[in-house]
């Protein structure tokens, strides 16, 4: 009895000291140990030396993302338990270190922390190279690290995991007119969410790809919708291609990277060691610099979406909307920041659809609840939604249409001058009887005029008209614009 109660106590110290839960995967290993960073506000972990110890092999950083942290890397993972990165770097002899950056900083402050991380884990492991792996956002940190803090001559390789080289559609739509009020009475308009919006992003990669710094980056992506009706779940839903979730496979893509491996990972699952190690460790000891050739990136706007958003309090009604003819299908979905929001939809015949708040989300809307329903060939003509919750709530709904009418919005660049008249079209698969186009509420013209004030000008463009058959039709995109002095240099 003795044993088994000292065996409890050095459980319960291992989980009180951050320990990495065992499992048969992480049996062998140790938990990292921290060493603090002189001068900086981060820290870093030292993973502990495998006896299989092989110094011939190049010690692992391994950088988190958005809202993470160091345990990212052994900790729990959102839907698929325990990560077990460090287990697999570790019992395959390798080194391995992670840092803890700013949760919701942008890249430059990240950049600039990571670059003094790296000199210490250097000295600390006597090292003059690193590989770095990062997860998400975390690949941007990474990026720009390289390129303006200095970084590049202690770095080996850099291996992205589902990283948003382009930025995400989801981080647009944090900032359109009907997500706002979620995000700010979630407090999710972060740094971090903020720098990626496409339009930023794309401000970011026309600086970061002008000078390479000839460290190699190799790219991981996902194509697999996380668990239903989580973050991961309706993220796929908004994005409606192939994405993982939270980030379309396209900006996984970085210009000048070598695609290492693309499979049916989601966001959460793809920076765990028993789906990526393999293609990971065919690279670790590989020499001779990846292709140089770019990638394809980049996400455009989305075109089968309808979407609605606001705040509520009590019981009211929402703002219609159409449903026109030949829709096949309807997934609707709501995101709200409280779990006794509800919402019902009423179809033209009068009809009842009720949706509940079944899930919490994460991602970049961490904190919100999700609920949906599916509509099999909903009635065409005005639909009603009624919303309520007990206190002040923020809600949106993703409507994602099953039907032949697609619209496209075409930008004549991500990036542009203060006051700059943006070329501006909104494209339609089908040619409708009468179409009206609105830019923030605004009606639109020939361009669209940027303010003077620099930084992201979000466009949520509500597309609206009436096909052939006189049924009504609408349509919502979202997109952004950097709007930046022209040979604008990084903060």
């Amino acid at each position: 009895m003795r044993h088994v109660w000292q065996i409890i106590s050095v459980l319960l110290l291992l989980i009180l000291m951050g320990a990495p839960p065992f499992s048969p995967a992480l049996a062998e290993s140790s938990p990292p140990a921290p060493v603090r960073l002189h001068g900086a506000p981060g820290s870093w972990y030292a993973g502990a030396i495998p006896p299989n110890f092989d110094p011939a092999k190049p010690v692992l950083v391994f950088v988190h993302g958005k809202g993470g942290s160091a345990t990212s890397w052994w900790g729990e993972t959102a839907y698929h338990g325990p990560n077990d990165m460090y287990a697999h770097a570790y019992n395959a002899g390798y080194r391995t270190a992670f840092v803890d950056l700013y949760p919701e900083g942008d890249m430059w402050a990240n950049g600039h922390l990571l670059a003094q991380e790296l000199v210490a884990t250097t000295d600390h492991f006597g090292v003059e190279k690193v590989v770095i792996i990062a997860h998400s956002k975390g690949g941007v940190d990474v990026n720009a690290a390289v390129t303006f803090f200095g970084a590049a001559s202690m770095i080996e390789k850099v291996i992205t995991l589902g990283s948003p080289h382009w930025g995400t559609p989801l981080a647009d739509l944090v900032y359109s007119t009907w997500t706002w009020w979620l995000a700010v009475i979630l407090g999710q308009q972060s740094d971090a969410a903020y720098v990626m919006q496409t339009g930023y992003m794309a401000w970011f990669r026309s600086m970061a790809d002008a000078e390479p710094a000839g460290v190699p980056y190799l790219t991981v992506g996902g194509t697999k919708c996380g668990p239903f009706l989580s973050a991961l779940w309706w993220g796929c839903v908004y994005l409606s291609g192939q994405d993982d979730g939270l980030v379309p496979i396209a900006s996984t893509r970085k210009p000048g990277a070598q695609v290492l491996v693309e499979s049916a990972w989601d966001h959460d699952e793809i920076r765990m060691g028993s789906r990526v190690w393999g293609p990971i460790a065919s690279v670790l000891q590989s020499g001779g610099a990846p292709s140089r050739a770019a990638a394809e990136g980049g996400a455009g706007a989305l075109g089968n979406m309808l979407l609605r958003g606001g705040e509520v309090t009590g019981v009211t009604m929402g703002e219609p909307f159409p449903l026109e003819s030949g829709v096949q299908g309807a997934s609707i979905t709501f995101v709200a920041s409280s779990p006794e929001f509800k919402a019902t939809l009423i179809s033209p015949d009068g009809v009842k659809h009720e949706v509940s708040m079944a899930a919490q989300a994460d991602g970049f809307l961490p904190g919100a609840w999700a609920g949906s329903v599916e509509l099999k060939l909903p009635a065409p003509g005005q639909w009603q939604l009624q919303v309520s919750a007990p206190e002040r709530t923020g809600y949106l709904m993703i409507a994602s249409l099953e039907s032949d009418l697609r619209a496209s919005l075409e930008l004549g660049g991500q990036v542009a001058a203060p006051g700059e008249s943006l070329p501006v079209e909104v494209g339609l698969s089908q040619q409708p009887v009468t179409l009206q186009v609105s830019i923030n509420g605004e009606p639109l013209r020939r361009g669209l005029t940027l303010p003077q004030e620099e930084g992201v000008q979000n466009l949520s463009v509500t597309v609206t008209g009436t096909r052939p058959d006189g049924s009504a039709f609408e349509r919502s995109l979202v997109g952004s614009v950097m709007v930046a002095p022209n040979g604008a240099n990084a903060p």
